[in-house]
């Protein structure tokens, strides 16, 4: 693949980005006039989603065989290794563990892929899709909640899992331009209805309480 190859790539998941800027859940993190309990509430319901991670980048290890990915995959892994405990550790006064079916689906739909997609399409999805997706979060999250631990380890390492996969990219040839934008359209759509289901439950139960 060529240079351009990735810069579309990247072009299109730059825009995929910006439209998750303008989420309902990005605004309402970011929004001064959101009540902070409702802010506070997006933790809990944030909560089954950063456990599901877990699982999904450890899928990604389980199913991948090609060595180089395999070892990237690990890597991303060891970094990412209780950062569930982080965010519980966040909200130490809040115990809550909820469960919530569409929260649950949409996790599921990543560990699925996980299984069956090619190699570098695994990075796309962990790298370009989930790691962006985090970014993005992570830096709403930072303005909802200061000197937070879970939201700055993820501001500053998430930028440099999200290159990861741009370097895949740029290394290998066992990929196509169509084949990314596919998985990348699909994972950001995913992304948005949990992001979406988040903050509708984060705004029922404080409306609720």
């Amino acid at each position: 693949m060529t240079e351009q190859d990735v810069e579309r790539v990247a072009r299109h998941n730059e825009q995929r980005q910006r439209e998750y800027e303008g989420s309902d859940l990005i605004r309402l993190l970011t929004d001064e006039s959101t009540p902070a309990e409702t802010k506070k509430a997006v933790l809990t319901y944030l909560q089954p989603w950063s456990n599901a991670f877990q699982r999904m980048i450890s899928a990604r290890v389980t199913f991948e065989s090609d060595p180089e990915l395999r070892a990237l995959a690990c890597e991303h892994q060891a970094e990412e290794v209780g950062h569930d405990k982080i965010l519980a550790r966040s909200r130490a006064d809040d115990r809550e563990l909820v469960w919530d079916p569409v929260i649950e689906m949409g996790a599921s739909w990543f560990v699925d892929q996980f299984a069956i997609l090619p190699g570098v399409q695994r990075a796309v999805l962990a790298h370009l899709a989930l790691e962006a997706g985090s970014l993005v979060f992570s830096q709403a999250g930072t303005k909802a909640f200061p000197d937070d631990e879970y939201f700055e380890l993820h501001d500053e390492a998430d930028v440099e899992h999200l290159e990861m996969g741009y370097e895949v990219l740029r290394r290998r040839t066992d990929w196509t331009p169509e084949a990314a934008i596919t998985v990348l359209d699909r994972a950001w759509q995913v992304i948005g209805v949990v992001s979406d289901r988040i903050a509708e439950c984060a705004r029922r139960d404080t409306v609720a309480a």
